[in-house]
């Protein structure tokens, strides 16, 4: 092992306690009941059986397994939760994290770096190894237990960012209790058990209408039990007016949004509205790259000069979202702040076609909601200046969207911008010679501005870096985005332990009532 392993293995450990989470203050379980919304039903656990981040059951899953750590979106502070430090060697290809000692599952096994190899052979081994490794953003080969508390991820190519995707909201990092799995893994049913090591443990699951948590007696930190017990209830969605008759009824305490509630929300009496971004850029207008009339850069330039952002941005966020400029939003640390993009100037976009000529009529798949809403804007703005276009819609869900896109059968799509982790991770798959490229683009000037990146070390070195990069990116228009990934929550000003969204993981497990 590299001497570098050692050395800043204590640095980092002293950085660590530095940080931590400010926690409520009052006796544990003193919270009562809540019900919370979430969006879908839910449908399994296993990562094999369901390898997607779904919101809502992103969010029970935390409250039942916990993870390794958290993040201070600002500075990039790891904050120790099942995890207390991590190093790495000097080529970033092996990563150790030391575990918290004394940690159990609910169902009082005790949590060792064997439950972290145990989860990660299971699923490295199994038929969606790609797709694990895919949300990891890393190429991790093997997980190995060092000693009882040590566990170490070795990783084929360096990753300069494994440490941010740890502290990460992704389900691949939600692990059951290594005994209970080896025993029921391989039942029919398996997919829908989870015995975590977090605050709580599932009571009841009613198909189609939610779950119900309970504190879990085992839990290594009392104190952070706020509620006694915790109802994710399935509700008709997000955007419906639903929540807001739901949450003023008392039906449900809290409740996200992506958009709906944003308008009226924060000016009703007696609730409280906190709005904040996810680490998911917003909705975006996509290219493939490779095929006609998309693989001339002059057309999809004629095309940022002809849609008016700021306008889609506050029609799809009803005038409250920023117009986004890059991938992370001002709250985050990589957060440039002097991006360019092309300028909204339809004079400029009739000029380009003109030299150009206009092209045929494509297609602007969408899979309903928001997405369709902003794919119907963009293709009136774009009438506007001659281009015509129709419409596609596909679904439920981006499944069916991201299946077509691989299979090259479009054109254009409207989209979610993509998990925006860690400067490396975002969108570097925009290189020509990369095998996740589904924009299909070739350029010279992205690919040296990728490679440069992926070459640099030190945060310094990386935002500068990633900030060249989102240049080139606005000017090669592989994208046109909207807005940054703006998320809200909505409650009663009486109940405690809310914060503004950074992450997709919102915190329902840490409300509270307040005295």
């Amino acid at each position: 092992m590299r001497k570098s392993l050692s050395v800043p293995f204590a640095l980092l450990t002293a950085a660590l306690g530095m940080s931590s989470v400010a926690l409520a203050d009052h006796p544990a379980g003193t919270g009562g009941k809540f019900s919370v919304h979430v969006n879908r039903p839910f449908v399994a656990f296993d990562p094999q059986k369901m390898p997607r981040n779904d919101m809502g059951r992103l969010q029970m899953m935390h409250a039942v397994t916990d993870v390794l750590f958290y993040k201070n979106q600002k500075t990039g502070a790891l904050i120790p939760r099942l995890g207390l430090s991590t190093t790495h060697s000097d080529d970033y290809k092996i990563w150790r994290v030391k575990l918290r000692q004394g940690v159990k599952y609910s169902n009082g096994e005790e949590l060792t770096s064997e439950s972290y190899v145990h989860h990660f052979d299971r699923l490295l081994g199994g038929r969606l190894a790609g797709a694990i490794r895919g949300a990891l953003k890393a190429k991790l080969q093997k997980v190995v237990a060092i000693d009882k508390y040590t566990v170490e991820f070795r990783l084929s190519e360096p990753n300069v960012a494994f440490d941010s995707m740890m502290a990460g909201a992704e389900y691949v990092w939600l692990i059951n209790a290594p005994g209970f799995a080896k025993k029921n893994e391989n039942s029919p049913d398996y997919a829908r058990k989870l015995v975590g090591a977090g605050p709580y443990m599932i009571k009841e699951w009613i198909p189609g209408k939610g779950i119900t948590v309970v504190r879990n007696p085992n839990y290594w930190n009392p104190k952070e039990q706020h509620a006694d017990e915790i109802f994710y209830k399935v509700t008709q969605g997000p955007e419906g007016a639903s929540n807001w008759n739901q949450i003023r009824s008392g039906d449900i305490d809290v409740s996200w949004s992506f958009g709906s509630l944003f308008a009226r929300a924060p000016k009703a009496k007696g609730y409280k509205f906190y709005e904040g971004y996810r680490t998911y850029s917003g909705w975006v207008l996509n290219f493939h790259a490779a095929q006609p009339p998309f693989n001339d850069v002059r057309l999809r330039r004629a095309i940022a000069h002809a849609v008016d952002r700021k306008q889609v941005a506050s029609i799809i966020s009803r005038g409250t979202a920023l117009v986004s400029q890059e991938g992370f939003d001002p709250s985050r640390r990589w957060h440039c702040g002097n991006v360019k993009q092309l300028e909204y100037n339809p004079e400029k976009a009739k000029a380009i076609l003109k030299e150009i000529g206009t092209p045929p009529v494509f297609e602007i798949w969408s899979h309903g909601g928001p997405f369709t809403k902003t794919a119907v804007i963009v293709q009136n703005m774009l009438k506007k200046v001659g281009i015509e276009s129709k419409m596609k819609k596909v679904g439920p869900g981006p499944g069916a969207i991201f299946k077509n896109v691989l299979k090259g059968n479009i054109r254009t799509w409207v989209f979610l911008g993509g998990l925006a982790a860690h400067p490396t991770l975002f969108n570097t798959n925009m290189h020509s010679k990369h095998p996740g490229n589904t924009w299909k683009i070739k350029s010279a000037k992205l690919d040296a501005a990728i490679e440069k990146l992926n070459a640099a070390r030190g945060d310094d070195a990386i935002k500068k870096a990633h900030c060249e990069f989102e240049q080139a990116k606005a000017e090669e228009v592989p994208y046109l985005h909207f807005t940054y990934g703006v998320a809200g929550l909505f409650a009663k000003d009486n109940i405690g332990g809310i914060e503004k969204p950074q992450t997709p993981l919102l915190g329902y497990h840490r409300l509270y009532r307040k005295k």
